[in-house]
């Protein structure tokens, strides 16, 4: 009798190379290795946009939980504050404007003295890719166009270059202006595309040395300096070696929006030569994440401002989350992948979009607006609600939230 045709393997394209791709990638290929993945990039090489990168609690759980791999690359690049005694600490918080400028006026911890730190993300990245498996196929310069059913294959996906493929399912890491996004959801959804959020960003890798002559030796720890209108924000990276500014504000000139501020801030700002500037947008909320074997990852399923410090630790548990769903155990053949996106949306939406809303108030209380209504915050106001949006930022059983999909996996199966 003639050998049967074995099964091929299920085939799953992630379309974006960037932190949340890539540890897609290295998380699947751990938790269900007979999974044939390809990574589609459009850009010509592995690399990342924004000079800093930051991980609390949350994340470096997920990365745990994921691969002790991907822990210990960011172990390798990452900076805690210079100071021994500050190494818990998440920010300390300084006045930028008024008479007080430059005084301190409190800090922010964890309760598990988790040591805070900061580091490079294109060093983060270039870790990351050193440990893709051999197995895991990677393409660059292929910007996805469309995506479509194309019998017997499920889906066949198109780049710009007028090449295509075939895959059983696709799982968008493709960031803040996804195309996937707007397939899933339809151009004229009004979530779609992501939207303005009134504030910009200005980032930039300086001397520490240079920081330190002008504003003393705090700059060797996390500070943030919030005003009236806006907040600067620093932490150490390259071993304390350089100090990443981020400056927020609503102006698009920086140095027009602190006008006035302190001279510890208006010394930072002026060795700011040529900062790279970004306008700050996020995505309203989709009524899904996921539809038929097509899902969202990261920035392409909830893009956030970066003011919870929290965007790409909310992509890497969407990675633990999803790699637990996508094994063996649950995924035997194509027609379970929907049901495994299903559940996945189901439970990471909720939390992922409340980040959203929460950011965006958050960012108003570092500028100390008032998020509930008119008028400025107290210094009371404003720490109690940075430190609660922190707690509900760290706080997460990770675990239990895993345990939570795969019930709704079987019950799916079970046609509950």
């Amino acid at each position: 009798m003639p050998s049967s045709t074995p099964t091929p393997p299920i085939s799953i394209a992630i379309i974006g190379a960037g932190i949340a791709g890539i540890t897609l990638a290295i998380a699947l290929s751990k938790h269900n290795p007979s999974l044939k993945l390809t990574i589609y990039e459009s850009r010509s090489e592995f690399s990342e946009i924004g000079a800093g990168v930051g991980f609390g609690p949350n994340a470096v759980q997920a990365m745990t939980l994921i691969d002790a791999g991907i822990a210990e690359a960011y172990d390798e690049v990452k900076t805690a504050n210079l100071w021994p005694e500050k190494d818990h600490v998440w920010y300390d918080f300084h006045y930028g404007t008024g008479p007080k400028a430059g005084q301190s006026f409190g800090q922010i911890s964890s309760s598990s003295h988790f040591t805070h730190s900061g580091g490079s993300r294109a060093a983060f990245l270039d870790r990351l890719v050193n440990l893709i498996p051999s197995t895991v196929q990677v393409f660059f310069n292929k910007k996805l166009t469309s995506i479509s059913n194309a019998l017997p294959h499920p889906l066949q996906i198109t780049f710009s270059d007028n090449s295509s493929a075939h895959v059983d399912a696709v799982i968008a890491c493709d960031g803040i202006r996804p195309v996937c996004r707007q397939i899933l959801l339809g151009e004229d959804n009004e979530a779609a595309k992501a939207v303005y959020s009134g504030k910009y960003a200005y980032r930039k890798v300086v001397s520490m040395a240079a920081a330190v002559a002008v504003a003393g030796r705090e700059v060797e720890n996390r500070v943030v300096y919030s005003g009236h209108g806006g907040h600067i924000l620093l932490f150490p990276i390259s071993n304390g070696a350089l100090l990443n500014i981020v400056v927020r504000s609503s102006k698009e000139a920086m140095l027009e929006d602190f006008e006035g501020w302190g001279e510890k801030c208006v010394g930072l700002l002026e060795l700011i030569n040529e900062p790279e500037k970004w306008a700050l947008f996020d995505h309203p909320p989709a009524s899904t994440y996921a539809r038929g074997n097509l899902c969202l990852v990261g920035d392409a399923a909830h893009a956030t401002t970066p003011h919870s410090g929290a965007g790409a630790g909310f992509a890497i548990e969407d990675v633990h989350l999803l790699s637990g769903l996508l094994t063996s155990e649950f995924v035997k053949e194509k027609g379970d992948l929907e049901g495994v996106f299903r559940a996945y949306d189901e439970v990471r939406r909720p939390r992922s979009q409340e980040l959203v809303v929460r950011s965006r108030r958050n960012g108003m209380r570092l500028d100390f607006q008032n998020p509930d209504g008119e008028g400025e915050l107290s210094v009371e106001q404003y720490m109690r609600g940075v430190e609660e949006n922190m707690k509900w930022v760290w706080e997460i059983d990770l675990n239990a939230m895993l345990e939570e999909a795969r019930a709704l996996v079987v019950g799916y199966k079970e046609g509950k």
